[in-house]
Parts: structure tokens; sequence; C-alpha cells
């Protein structure tokens, strides 16, 4: 038994790393569901309340790089460790927020905790997975956040009204469970020593910028968050828009969530190296057309439309970090960093995507042009995606 659990420790370290990335989603979630309960207690404008929303992603952009690099030259279990207290501060932190600046500051600590998780996970694949399991492993990571995100919306109002009586019980009860899980990893984690590519040397952006692939995914990753985000902010408004209840709005977002999840473990598992470049174009090609269903649809085809582009849009990041870390250059030692080059440039779009498709909402008091505006992005990048170029896998051997 012993020697079954030592041979099969990575799918242990996975499930430790996963339940890190679902905190990610639980704090990231957070403060959504109670913001009307934020909005009356500490007597914010909605327009404040939208900026605090906001602001994890957008100083997201400049942490994500320094911490990727971080996690390189540290070791997997003391880079994750720290994540994981600094995204506990944030969550205390929100819990004792009097006001807007308290609170604004509080959300924006996380983000020098979060994206050592994000990065720290397909740093964790390339290290203690083979190739032939990679593309399942991070299928599996990936949906951490998603499943976090979907515990918060789930359970926050419930804290908060039911049991606390006051929107700062959240943070008792999400603070908890990041106490033991930062407990179960100190305890549970180990680090990978017995490679020697693994070895510490210093990683520079200048050399990882000039990498083709490196450049070429984080224009990509550009386009695929702010068709991911904008399309998780409002998808529910645009079926209300086309008549759709609140309630089956609700419901419909909430299984194209589901399906979204299933499919993301069968893309990463069916699309193995040398074929991710291809699963890209399906993705963007497919996103494009589903995005035009949703600007001109309405009934059935639109539901169908949302369910299209839910069931692979959330395929387009492991995707990503799979092409990098097993590129010659990059490989395990490299990807810490190369991960958060793609992360600070993929929440450009992951800010500006529901601040645009909501502008030109504002504007021409429809969501059309703003999902058509989508589509031509989708095929912008499928542009973008014919010009990567996918390598042999990271060896030893390349350096």
């Amino acid at each position: 038994m012993l020697k079954f659990l030592t041979d099969n420790y990575h799918w242990v370290m996975l499930l430790l790393i996963w339940s890190v990335y679902t905190c990610f989603g639980i704090v990231s979630g957070s403060l959504a569901p109670i913001s009307p309960l934020l909005i009356t207690d500490l007597n914010f404008t909605y327009t404040q309340m939208g900026i605090i929303l906001g602001f994890w992603q957008f100083i997201y952009i400049f942490t994500a790089m320094p911490t990727g690099n971080i996690i390189d030259k540290w070791q997997l279990k003391k880079s994750i460790t720290i994540g994981i207290i600094v995204m506990l501060a944030s969550m205390i932190l929100r819990g004792l927020s009097m006001n807007f600046i308290s609170l604004l500051l509080s959300v924006g600590l996380f983000s020098f905790g979060g994206p050592i998780a994000s990065s720290g996970s397909p740093k964790l694949v390339a290290t203690w997975f083979k190739e032939k399991d990679r593309g399942i492993a991070s299928g599996i990571y990936a949906t951490g956040p998603v499943i976090g995100n979907a515990i918060a919306f789930a359970s926050a109002p419930i804290i908060a009204i039911n049991i606390f009586n006051n929107w700062r019980g959240v943070s008792i009860i999400y603070g908890i469970i990041l106490i033991i899980i930062l407990i179960i990893w100190l305890v549970f984690a180990k680090n990978k020593s017995n490679k020697p590519e693994m070895n510490i040397e210093k990683v520079s952006y200048k050399k990882l910028i000039k990498i083709h692939t490196v450049k070429i995914i984080m224009l990509l990753s550009i386009i695929f968050f702010f068709i991911s985000h904008s399309l998780g902010a409002w998808a529910p408004s645009v079926l209300i828009d086309k008549n759709f209840s609140i309630t089956s709005a609700g419901y419909i977002t909430s299984i194209s969530t589901i399906i979204s999840l299933i499919s993301l473990l069968f893309i990463t598992s069916l699309f193995k190296k040398g074929k991710r470049k291809n699963a890209i174009i399906y993705i963007l090609l497919i996103s494009a057309l589903a995005s035009l269903g949703i600007a001109f649809f309405s009934g059935l085809k639109l539901i169908l439309s949302i369910f299209l582009i839910f069931s692979v849009k959330r395929a387009l990041m492991p995707l990503s970090t799979l092409i990098l870390m097993e590129h010659k250059d990059i490989g395990p030692q490299k990807i810490g960093t190369a991960a958060g080059m793609f992360f600070a440039s993929a929440e450009i779009g992951g800010f500006s995507g529901p601040f645009i498709i909501g502008f030109i909402r504002d504007l021409t008091n429809s969501h059309q042009i703003g999902f058509i505006f989508s589509a031509i992005l989708c095929l912008t990048g499928i542009f973008f995606a014919f010009k990567l170029n996918e390598t042999e896998d990271y060896t030893i051997n390349n350096k």
C-alpha cells in the first residue's frame, strides 16, 4: 500500500493543488453574491462596488509575472504556502474592512497570492506528471476555480444572511477553509527534488518573450479571457434581455457551467501534444459561431449557442499552459514564469472584456454588437493560432 501511494503521489499532489486552486475560486467569488449587503452596510455606490469587484483582476496584470518567477526560483511547497497565506490575509482583511479604501486594498492583496495558485498549478503538473497524463491533470486542476466560484455563489448569501446575519461572517467561514487547506498542504505537499532539470537557475523574461510560441500564446490569452470573462459576466443579462426570467437565466447559466466542467476534462485529455494547436483553432471557430448565435438568436437557439460556447471556452487556458510547459525552451523549470506571463496578458482581456461588452450594451441598448465583436475577436485569434509552433517535450537534453 505504501509503495502504491509513493508511486502515485503525483495524483495526491494534484488533489492538493486542486484544493488550493478551488480556494482561489472561493476567495475571488466571495464578494459578488453579497455585494448588495456591502452596498447597504458600507454606503457604497454601484460604481464603487464595481471597482472593488474588478480590482483584483486589474492588479493581477502587474503581479502575475513576478509571482510566476518566484515559483520558478523557490520550491513549489514554499511558494504555494505563501500564496495560501496571502489569500487568507486578503480574506480576513475583507471581513475587517470599514470603508471603500480598506476593502479595495484587501481585495488588491489577493492579487499577490492568487497568481501563485494559478501559475503554481501548471508548474506542479509539469514537475510531477509525465507527458501522457498532463492533459487530464491540467483539465482537473482547471476545474478548481470554477467549482470554487460556484461554492462562493451558492454559500456566501446563506452564510451572510441565514447564519451570521452579517456579511462579515463570510470571511470567518472561508478563512477557516483556507486555514484547513493550508495545514493539509503543509503536512502532505512535497517537493519533486529528484529531477536534475529542476535545479534553480535565473529565468529571464526577455529570453522567454523572444520565444515565438510565448508571444503568440500571450496575444491569444487576451482574446481567451476577454471571451470567457465577458460571457461569464453577461450571459444572464443576455438571456433576460431576450425575455427569459431571472430564475431561468440563472438555471441556464448554472447548467452551462456544469457542461463546461465535463467538457474541460474531455478536451484536455483528447488533444495530445502536437494536436493542441488544432484544438485551439477548433474552439475559437466554435466560439465565433456561438457568439454570432448569441447575438442574433433567441429562445432555444440562444440557449444552445450559450451551451456550445460554454462547452469549449474553459479548455483554452489549460491547453495554452500545456503548450508552454511542453515547449523545448520552457519545460518544468521555466513554466512558472511563462504561466505568469500568460496570466498577466490574459487578465488584460479578463479585466476589459466585461467592461467593453457592458459599455457597448449601454451605447446600443443591446448585446448584439458586443457579441458580434466577440466573434470577430475569435476569428482574429484563429489567424494567430495558425502561427503557433508546438515542439517536442521538454527534456534535460534540450538545455
